[in-house]
């Protein structure tokens, strides 16, 4: 099969492009790949490894387009690298930045596209067992059992972890701020979509797709990451860009939305010593 990527030739085959950074784990990225069956995908999706470590062995999938920076570009700017890869390479409309330490329903991606087709969001996550209160659900089983719902929900925004962005979106807001949250990455997820909301656009959690997420599966390899410290990184680019207040602009039109997530709330016991 040809690769629809190859050369500098653009394909209208493409509807998605799905970002992957990894660095390390290459498990763990293998599993990912596995779980997007790309072998039986029919070529609506296609996929960017950004291999931040450079140890990534790419599989027998053709549509697997790799890239190896000289340095780790972190998941800020690694995902927006392999966003503008894919801009160039194919005529996609949306673009799936994903962790590699996931483990996915069936038709993941199919589920993500249509909740952008019906709901035209700017920015749309899944339903998973991690960190946000308003990305979880009742299920807690295995992705592979998860039966999709056709349920779209508005949120205030969803979690870096998993993030469908429109190319209409980043056409008009520009990419991830790798600047103010150039380490870790926590943050810019937020802050692109507020930046997001702020032109009208809006953000939502959809159940047709649902992800498992390992969590920390790669950060952990990586020198002095720890949760307190990506959190503070965090809090300090959303001061700086978005003011003291800004959990109260994140959350505007959302009072009834928790805002505590699982890690904040256990870095908050321990700083009380309890």
């Amino acid at each position: 099969m040809r690769d629809p990527m190859s050369g500098n030739s653009r394909s209208a085959q493409i509807d998605v492009a799905v970002i992957i950074c990894s660095f390390g784990r290459n498990d763990l990225t293998l599993q990912t790949l596995e779980d997007l069956d790309l072998a039986n995908s029919r070529g609506g999706h296609a996929v960017c490894i950004v291999d931040n470590q450079g140890s990534f062995v790419r599989p027998a999938h053709d549509t697997v387009h790799v890239i190896r920076p000289p340095s780790n570009l972190g998941w800020a700017r690694g995902s927006n690298r392999g966003v503008r890869s894919m801009m160039s390479r194919t005529d996609a409309q949306v673009f799936v930045l994903l962790n590699n330490d996931v483990r996915l329903s069936y038709a993941f991606v199919q589920g993500l596209y249509e909740a952008w087709q019906q709901t035209g969001a700017a920015v749309i996550g899944p339903a998973y067992d991690h960190n946000w209160p308003q990305q979880r659900i009742a299920f807690n089983g295995r992705p592979s059992d998860y039966l999709p719902m056709p349920v779209d929900r508005l949120v205030p925004f969803v979690d870096g972890t998993c993030m469908l962005i429109s190319r209409k979106i980043v056409d008009a807001i520009g990419f991830l701020d790798d600047q103010h949250w150039a380490e870790w990455g926590w943050g810019c997820d937020k802050d692109f979509c507020l930046r997001a909301r702020a032109t009208g656009a809006s953000v939502f959690v959809t159940e047709r797709s649902y992800l498992s997420h390992t969590a920390r599966g790669t950060a952990a390899l990586m020198p002095d990451f720890s949760e307190a410290n990506a959190e503070a990184e965090n809090d300090e680019g959303m001061t700086v860009k978005w003011g003291t207040n800004w959990r109260d602009l994140l959350y505007e039109g959302f009072d009834s939305c928790s805002r505590v997530g699982l890690v904040q709330e256990r870095l908050s016991d321990e700083d009380s010593g309890s």
